[in-house]
């Protein structure tokens, strides 16, 4: 396993352990070979991406509702 921190725009570091399988979907998300660098822009991307869809699929769920009152 690869452990990688990365800078970003904000500031702030996002800490990354990668298993292979996961840069494999790096790869795949971006269509990168396997002989291509996965950069520290692929994995912050992928990973912004990836949040953003999650929260977006249980924004249109109305069994998660978010309940500001606890």
């Amino acid at each position: 396993m690869q452990k990688r921190r990365i800078g970003l725009p904000s500031g702030g570091e996002l800490e990354v352990e990668m298993t292979p399988d996961f840069l494999c979907y790096v790869r795949r998300q971006f269509n990168l070979t396997e002989e291509d660098v996965v950069t520290d822009d692929h994995i912050r991307m992928f990973v912004h991406g990836s949040v953003k869809c999650a929260l977006d699929d249980v924004e249109h769920d109305p069994e998660w509702v978010v309940r500001r009152d606890l």
